[in-house]
């Protein structure tokens, strides 16, 4: 897919849902916008165009000070509905054609020089993946993925008390992607045990990645968001390639995987229920890497003072997760209090 295109949808709530409350709009945005409608504005950027920022202008950001420095909700993950998820599942395709030249360094190195050998090391293969090569990638990858955002958000946090600059909100988005991450990590773990090849492989990784994308970002920013772009696209493939096995007979995920239940923690983070299975955490997990894909190629596509356009996604999961939150704990004292008075 175009780079364009994966810039106006970002797998989530971009189009519609995200915009912020219309009070807070600026009046030429307070009009209805359909989805439709967001499609058909122009994919040019808006600094080399005369039309107006399609989300959130400098000037309106720093009109809404007070309410941008509510933090609110800025670590809440999304909780997926089953519509979401299978819109998510249907992206696993979608892909950013290199067109710069840091592009195709960054593509070329995350193919050729991380994807592919990682696919040799692990086992893995795309016809009929056994659950051993899968156990010990899942834990590797997961951990990596978990440090660009983390990075990306200090070296953010860094020059903003350095240079005094406001960072227009991209910080509380890389940190929650972050944190996203190591909730994947500590699941997958839940699950699975890490051998001793499979820690060294993590220590590996996070020492001798870091720097490097410490580097990167510091030099040109915009090519590590295309790298972690790409990353999550290798990322999005292996997942939906799971999935898909996971759910057809005859396969040896299906033989191992099939009967699984979700882990507690799963059923507390993307509030599932008490019947969820190994195959619903994965499919969560599937479209928090598609959104992490769409968020980053999208970064790497604005300026860094731009106003990050994913910030108000926040609060409204915040509010999402709070009233699931209070649902399921009416739902679980009724269940109680029918029991009680049965006996």
């Amino acid at each position: 897919m175009h780079r364009s295109s994966l810039v106006l949808r970002s797998s989530r709530k971009l189009l519609s849902p995200s915009l912020p409350p219309p009070h807070l709009l600026p009046s030429t945005l307070r009009l209805p916008l359909s989805t439709g409608a967001l499609r058909s504005l122009s994919t040019q950027h808006f600094k080399a165009s005369n039309t107006v920022h399609p989300l959130l202008p400098q000037k309106q950001y720093l009109a809404m000070e007070r309410e941008m420095a509510d933090k609110t909700g800025r670590q809440q993950n999304h909780i997926w509905s089953k519509d979401e998820l299978d819109s998510a599942l249907a992206t696993f395709s979608d892909k950013h054609v290199p067109e710069t030249l840091s592009d195709k360094v960054m593509h070329g190195f995350m193919y050729y020089g991380l994807y592919h050998p990682f696919n040799f090391i692990t086992g893995y293969t795309h016809h009929d993946p056994s659950p051993s090569s899968l156990v010990w990638r899942l834990i590797v990858l997961e951990s990596f993925a978990g440090v660009p955002g983390f990075v990306a958000a200090g070296m953010r946090h860094f020059h903003s008390l350095r240079a005094l600059e406001r960072d227009y909100g991209w910080i509380h988005t890389l940190l929650e992607e972050a944190e996203n991450e190591r909730m994947h990590l500590l699941t997958c773990l839940s699950m699975f045990q890490a051998g001793p090849v499979t820690r060294l492989m993590c220590i590996g990784a996070q020492f001798s990645m870091t720097p490097f994308l410490m580097m990167i970002y510091v030099v040109n920013p915009k090519a590590m968001h295309r790298f972690v772009g790409y990353l999550e696209q290798t990322a999005c493939e292996t997942y939906h390639n799971v999935i898909s096995h996971l759910e057809t007979p005859g396969t040896r995920l299906h033989a191992e995987w099939s009967g699984l239940p979700a882990p507690e923690i799963a059923k507390g983070y993307w509030k599932l229920p008490d019947d969820a299975t190994w195959l619903d955490t994965l499919r969560c997990i599937y479209a928090d890497e598609s959104h992490h894909r769409d968020v980053n190629h999208t970064f790497a596509s604005m300026a860094s003072d731009d106003p990050n356009p994913f910030v108000h996604m926040h609060k409204e999961d915040a509010a999402r997760a709070w009233k699931l939150e209070q649902a399921q704990r009416l739902l679980r004292e009724h269940r109680h209090g029918s029991s009680a008075s049965s006996t």
